[in-house]
């Protein structure tokens, strides 16, 4: 919102540096000490058309958990990527910054991953760090395809990272 609200209705001929475009938030003042000392839980989902109800009641749901996000952006998505563990699909994507040290907190996103898998929706795995693996089958249904790929291109599982391995992915 700060940024929509302090940006100019129309901007031709200027330049800005790389940086300063895409990491917009990066201009902002320190807000670590929003988040308090465990840091923050960075948490996104995506969900279809026809599923808004289901943003209306996960942000209901966090409210009512009395969790501050310090940080929320709404995006409207296209058309999905063909890849096999794609975050993107046509629909909306919620991504919300709550403090880390919350009490409850992983309780109050495994009851909204639920929620998000039931409505065909999905985590993204690249912010993810606390998703259970059985939510994971349920919400990408290439999951079986990504396994069988991974384990014919590298049999021996050198190439794994913290969250494949968390997630057995």
């Amino acid at each position: 919102e700060v940024r929509y609200r302090g940006s100019a209705r129309a901007r031709t001929g200027e330049l800005r540096p790389v940086p300063a475009f895409f990491h917009a938030s990066d201009a902002l003042p320190d807000v670590r000490p929003l988040y308090g000392r465990g840091g923050l839980v960075r948490y996104r989902f995506t969900v279809g058309y026809g599923q808004e109800e289901t943003l209306h009641r996960v942000v209901r749901r966090i409210a009512a958990h009395r969790s501050p996000a310090v940080r929320a952006a709404l995006q409207r998505f296209g058309a999905a990527d063909p890849g096999l563990m794609s975050f993107a699909a046509p629909g909306w994507s919620l991504e919300l910054d709550l403090p880390a040290a919350l009490p409850g907190l992983a309780r109050l996103l495994d009851g909204v991953d639920e929620e998000v898998a039931a409505a065909g929706g999905r985590v993204c795995l690249a912010k993810d760090s606390r998703m259970r693996p059985e939510t994971v089958a349920a919400m990408y249904p290439r999951l079986a395809e990504f396994r069988e790929l991974r384990a014919r291109l590298d049999p021996a599982g050198a190439f794994r990272s913290d969250l494949s391995r968390r997630l057995g992915l």
